[in-house]
């Protein structure tokens, strides 16, 4: 569907899979939420996977704030959206510490285990578990969570060690298709485009 997305998929699919390896949270699940939380406009306006201004600024991908508990490096960001002008994000030396402290910060937070993330047996059932726990104030967000798992094949991540994904695509015309992404089009499209407007700044940015 999206040579942009699969690119980055292809990039961080090691870092993803070492970042959860022993934690009980599907590959398939924390790619999902990369690829949603590090979403933004990059220098010149363009919107683009990877491109938030965290992500840009802090090599933050999940956009987590810096609060009294945190002791590495911060930076200040605009985030007018948030009611102030500006907030302090932790800033990491490389897309991996975003990732393992996400992975932390999930594992800190006792709402995930009481709402049954860590316990859940399939994809879909941990993108239940955390919006009920509240992970984002979109009503769509697990659902949004399970349409890319299944447009992107990203599964496979989940049956992986240490390498990455052999994603299920076909070349033709010059245009790159994700075998059984055409039926999630549209429903992606528009659930992320409502997620985008509605994420939880109190907790992941």
């Amino acid at each position: 569907m999206s040579k942009e997305v699969v690119d980055f998929i292809m990039k961080y699919a090691n870092d993803v899979i070492q970042s959860v390896k022993g934690q009980h949270i599907f590959p398939s699940i924390k790619m999902a939420q990369m690829i949603i939380e590090s979403s933004g406009k990059d220098e010149n306006g363009k919107f683009g996977i990877g491109k938030g201004l965290a992500v840009r600024k802090a090599t933050n991908y999940f956009g987590i704030k810096a609060d009294k508990r945190w002791t590495g490096r911060k930076v200040a960001l605009s985030t007018p959206r948030d009611g102030k002008p500006v907030s302090l994000f932790r800033v990491y030396p490389a897309p991996l510490d975003s990732l393992l402290d996400h992975t932390q910060f999930l594992l800190n937070n006792s709402r995930y285990k009481t709402n049954g993330v860590f316990e859940a047996t399939t994809p879909q059932e941990q993108a239940v578990a955390l919006q009920r726990a509240g992970y984002s104030e979109s009503p769509t967000y697990g659902k949004t969570l399970v349409a890319f798992i299944k447009a992107y094949n990203l599964t496979e991540l989940d049956k992986k060690k240490s390498v990455p994904p052999k994603p299920y695509f076909l070349l033709a015309g010059g245009v790159l298709l994700i075998a059984g992404a055409v039926i999630y089009k549209d429903k992606i499209k528009q659930t992320y485009n409502q997620l985008l407007k509605k994420k939880n700044k109190n907790e992941t940015t």
